[in-house]
C-alpha cells in the first residue's frame, strides 16, 4: 500500500469512527481521544487529518449531503411524479437513519447543536431544500390541491420525519420494524386519505 493510500484508509477510518461516535453518543459526549482509540489511530495521527472535532463534524455532514445528492441522482434517472420522489426520498432518509452512522451523527448533531452554531445544520438544510424542490415541483404539476401552501405541506414532510427520528431515537415510542417501514405505513395512510371519496353536501344529514 502506498503512502497515499495508508494516509486515505486512516482518514476513512477516522470519518467512520467519527460517525459511529456522534451518531450514537451524542456531539458533547464524542472526544478526539475517543474517536482515535476508535480508529485505532495515533492521537498524533488523528490531528495530521482533523484540527478539531468540528471539523470532522463538518467532514461527516459532507459525506452524509454526498449520500442524499446520490440518491436524489439516482431518482432523475426514472421519470417520476414529484410525490412518489418526496415519498421514496423520505423512506430513503429513515432507511439511512438506521443503517448509516454519517446520516444519523448528522441529524442527532442538527438537533443538539443546531441552535448553537450553524455549522451543524448543513446536512439537514440540505435535505430540507429538497424537501421544498419536490412539494413545490407537485404543486406546479397539479398533484396537490390548489388550495395547499407550499409551506404547511412542506412542514407535514419535516415534521413527520424529524418528529419520526426523534421519538424513536428517545424510545417514547417503538416503531414496528425499521424507520423506513414506519414511515412508509404513514405514507400509505396519506394516500388511502386522497383516494378516499369526499363527502358531498348535505350527507348524512
Amino acid at each position: 500500500m502506498t503512502k497515499q493510500a495508508r494516509s486515505e484508509q486512516t482518514r476513512r477510518l477516522l470519518l467512520e469512527a467519527a460517525a459511529e461516535l456522534l451518531h450514537r453518543d451524542g456531539y458533547a459526549a464524542t472526544s478526539m481521544v475517543g474517536i482515535a482509540q476508535a480508529a485505532g489511530v495515533t492521537k498524533g495521527g488523528l490531528y495530521f487529518h482533523f484540527s478539531s472535532k468540528d471539523e470532522i463534524c463538518d467532514e461527516v455532514q459532507i459525506a452524509a449531503t454526498g449520500v442524499l445528492r446520490a440518491h436524489v441522482g439516482r431518482q432523475l434517472t426514472v421519470p417520476r411524479p414529484a410525490l412518489r420522489r418526496l415519498a421514496e426520498l423520505s423512506r430513503a432518509l429513515m432507511h439511512w437513519l438506521d443503517t448509516d452512522p454519517k446520516v444519523g451523527a448528522s441529524f442527532r448533531m442538527a438537533r443538539e447543536m443546531g441552535s448553537v452554531d450553524e455549522r451543524f445544520v448543513v446536512f439537514s438544510r440540505t435535505w430540507l431544500a429538497q424537501v421544498h424542490e419536490y412539494v413545490a415541483d407537485a404543486i406546479d404539476g397539479g398533484e396537490l390541491g390548489t388550495g395547499v401552501p407550499l409551506e404547511t405541506a412542506e412542514l407535514l414532510v419535516v415534521v413527520t420525519c424529524v418528529g419520526l427520528e426523534s421519538v424513536v431515537s428517545s424510545r417514547i415510542v417503538e416503531p414496528d420494524g425499521d424507520l423506513a417501514v414506519t414511515l412508509g405505513k404513514l405514507w400509505r395512510l396519506i394516500e388511502l386519505a386522497e383516494r378516499s371519496p369526499r363527502p358531498t353536501a348535505g350527507a348524512g344529514a
